[in-house]
């Protein structure tokens, strides 16, 4: 099997099984009630300045900040270094987005039943397309900076896992999405972007 060709198979397997671990979410497992407690605990525990910084975070993970931003990555890298690799982070992204329209659809779980804050997404709640995004692409960012010094590798790596850290926590906080939304987000991303890399070198 081809490289591309074994790359959409796995891409496929991965939507597949996001699709299973979705229908039993809503369905046997009657849509996990602890995670609405879990998101009513966060709005208790909140104030306006929380409120705040929710709203940014979740904002910076916006579908058109997303895309904007994995294609200057792309170009940056295709001035320096003119090989495969350069597309990484459009391949990853795209690989992550086409994993969650599909499941998404298929699954067709209803976001959580609080006020939202933020922009309203017309898609399903299951899996979170933000954080699949945002996931593959600091995936291949944390692989691009395996040649710098190991301070600034570390501090570059750290920073990434903080931030997907808080993003997730701001898809939750401002009613987004539930906590296994968020979690298979995770997976996603961190899937579908070292596939993008492995590939593509």
């Amino acid at each position: 099997m081809s490289s591309p060709a074994r790359t959409a198979a796995i891409v496929a397997t991965l939507a597949a099984a996001n699709v299973i671990a979705g229908r039993l979410i809503t369905g046997p497992l009657r849509n996990l009630p602890a995670e609405r407690r879990l998101t009513d605990e966060l709005r208790r525990r909140g104030g306006s300045a929380t409120e705040s910084v929710a709203s940014v975070l979740s904002r910076s993970s916006d579908t058109s900040r997303a895309i904007a931003v994995g294609l200057a990555l792309t170009g940056v890298l295709l001035a320096r270094r003119r090989d495969w690799t350069a597309a990484a982070p459009a391949l990853a992204m795209s690989m992550a987005s086409a994993t969650h329209v599909v499941s998404s659809t298929l699954v067709g779980r209803e976001r959580p039943g609080v006020e939202r804050f933020g922009t309203v997404q017309p898609t399903s709640s299951f899996p979170s397309g933000h954080v699949g995004a945002m996931t593959a692409l600091a995936v291949v960012i944390g692989r691009i900076a395996e040649p710098l010094p190991r301070p600034v590798k570390v501090a570059v790596r750290t920073t990434l896992v903080g931030y997907l850290g808080l993003l997730g926590w701001s898809r939750l906080y401002n009613g987004q999405h539930h906590a296994s939304d968020v979690l298979a987000g995770y997976a996603n991303g961190l899937i579908c972007g070292r596939l993008a890399w492995k590939s593509l070198r």
